[in-house]
């Protein structure tokens, strides 16, 4: 009897230790949302904002939801197409997957085909974001030229020679300085780079660090080796100028001065103006297959690894900080919502796409543990990203969070439901943005674990029910940025960002597909998809790594 009671307990307490060490989600089995339904959802909420912005603000590079205002980006009032580039190959995506609204994508398909070929010009007297405008417009136009021809809808040749004419534009930026790093902004017109009117003329350093993707996709199609060689130009003097691999270990201060390529500041993150510079290395890699960025990648995150993760009080959750002051300097609990990418983008690089239990067979995965290691803090930083939402009032996280780490001063900050974080008072807002619905489509389809789609459900419902306007009326209805989300009933601002229709809605819609191949297709930073180009094609073309460490 003694023996039964003693394994009676054995028992009880084994059961107690699974229940506290092991995630609740883990613990029993959950039901995935119904895939179909919730795709349905997306495209009726999607077609919502693009039915509003149609009817009162077509054109126009700026909307305003809530009061229907409008306005083009360059001083001239010139549009730049920043809204409707930017969603076309969204339209495209879920007119090929849709049951319900498949002749109405198709409509909207070639009427924003129709502005893009009539009315928009690139031609202008007008100084553009070199950065911005490659991810949104050349990169929308690039996929939307694939997609176009991978699903026959629309004439891909319209988006084909839009592109090419931007492309030849905005390739002028890199003869601007002797290094090859762009200034900041380039005329349209005249070709003339335009360094940044801020931070003593320095370039933000993941800006001139995302252009490659777009300009060797352009380089793929055209045969133009120029645009490859132009985007490649950067790195030399961004790694050796600075002893990039020794003295920083692969991590990067948000600055660079384009006419030396020498670093400014010493500020190091993950989040604006350093983020994307970490994502291009990887992507890179997987849209042309040189090893080069790889390796590059590999040592960045070795250093990510060493230098800014940590982990917050009470959960343990596992986050990317920052260091304001060098990689000796004091480490900033702090993370950007856009640092949530990177879930998405360990788990790309642990698998290269292939499901997780496929990788697991291959040699390039076994043979190296840095492997594993991604993957498990792939896990953990898209578990985080969603705490952040989940832990918020409304159920939406905020722009920055300031992670517990023992030793925070409230001040009046507003702190998350279960300690794990603060929000500052001016980083209440959200803007709708996609990083953390993006690392959970890719943490999907690469485990096809479902708890991945509830979160995106909970996540997807949260955005439909406290950023829509007139929900009452579907007619009206229409959705839009938030000031406050912490504070209920949350405050609503007068703007849709383009990158609600671009990557927001898009990743979420995505995630609900039943098949999608990730070996064959990169996203660049702005969601559009590029295909993974062909190596035979590459090298009759002589597309090859011009640059060496």
């Amino acid at each position: 009897m003694k023996n039964f009671i003693g394994i009676l307990v054995a028992t009880v307490v084994a059961i107690i230790a699974i229940a506290y060490y092991v995630p609740r989600y883990e613990l029993f089995e959950r039901k995935s949302p119904e895939a179909g339904e919730m795709r349905d959802q997306i495209e009726s909420v999607f077609l919502a904002s693009w039915r509003d912005y149609y009817k009162h603000g077509w054109g126009y590079d700026v909307y305003g939801p809530i009061e229907h205002t409008f306005h083009n980006m360059p001083r001239g009032n010139q549009p730049l197409g920043w809204i409707i580039v930017d969603s076309v190959d969204t339209l495209m995506l879920m007119y090929n997957s849709s049951t319900l609204h498949k002749s109405e994508f198709e409509a909207e398909i070639l009427k924003s085909e129709e502005w893009i070929n009539n009315v928009l010009d690139f031609d202008i007297d007008a100084e553009v974001n070199v950065f911005e405008t490659t991810i949104r417009m050349l990169g929308g136009l690039l996929s939307a030229y694939h997609l176009s021809d991978l699903f026959e809808v629309g004439n891909k040749t319209v988006y084909f020679n839009k592109a090419v004419d931007l492309g030849d534009r905005l390739a002028l930026a890199f003869l601007s300085s002797q290094t090859g790093i762009p200034y900041s902004s380039v005329n349209l017109r005249s070709g003339q780079g335009i360094k940044n009117h801020a931070d003593g003329g320095a370039s933000s350093t993941a800006e001139f660090t995302t252009l490659q993707m777009e300009f060797k996709y352009l380089a793929y199609l055209t045969g133009n080796r120029t645009y490859w060689e132009l985007v490649e130009r950067v790195y030399e003097p961004l790694y050796k100028n600075n002893d990039l691999l020794n003295t920083y270990d692969g991590l990067v201060p948000i600055y660079t001065f384009p006419d030396t390529g020498r670093f400014g500041g010493s500020t190091i993150r993950f989040g604006s103006r350093g983020d994307s510079f970490y994502e291009y290395l990887l992507k890179q890699y997987l849209l042309t297959h040189e090893k080069l960025y790889y390796d590059l990648y590999r040592k960045s995150m070795e250093g990510m690894k060493k230098y800014l993760l940590a982990q917050s009080k009470p959960s343990s959750l596992w986050y990317i900080g920052e260091r304001e002051q060098g990689l000796q300097g004091q480490f900033s609990p702090k993370m950007d919502h856009l640092v949530c990418f990177m879930g998405g983008l360990l788990a790309s690089g642990s698998t290269e796409g292939l499901s997780i239990q496929e990788a697991r067979r291959r040699p390039f995965f076994s043979l190296f543990p840095e492997r594993k290691s991604d993957w498990d803090l792939a896990e953990e930083i898209t578990n985080t990203c969603y705490q952040m939402y989940n832990q918020s009032s409304s159920g939406l996280a905020p722009e920055i969070v300031v992670f517990n780490d023992g030793n925070i001063k409230q001040s009046g900050w507003w702190q998350s439901s279960l300690g794990d974080f603060f929000v500052k008072p001016l980083d209440r807002h959200n803007l709708q943005r996609p990083e953390t619905v993006e690392s959970i489509m890719f943490m999907y389809h690469l485990s096809h674990n479902d708890k991945y789609r509830e979160w995106g459900a909970n996540i997807a419902n949260s955005f439909f029910e406290n950023t829509c306007i007139d929900c009452s009326d579907p007619k009206l209805r229409r959705f839009t940025s938030l000031s406050d989300c912490i504070t209920l009933p949350t405050k609503k601002s007068n703007n849709m960002e383009s990158f609600w229709l671009a990557e927001t809605l898009k990743y979420l819609y995505i995630l609900f597909l039943d098949d999608f191949d990730l070996t064959k297709v990169v996203f660049n930073t702005e969601a559009h998809p590029f295909p993974v180009l062909d190596e035979k094609k590459m090298k009759s073309q002589s597309l090859t790594t011009g640059w060496s460490l």
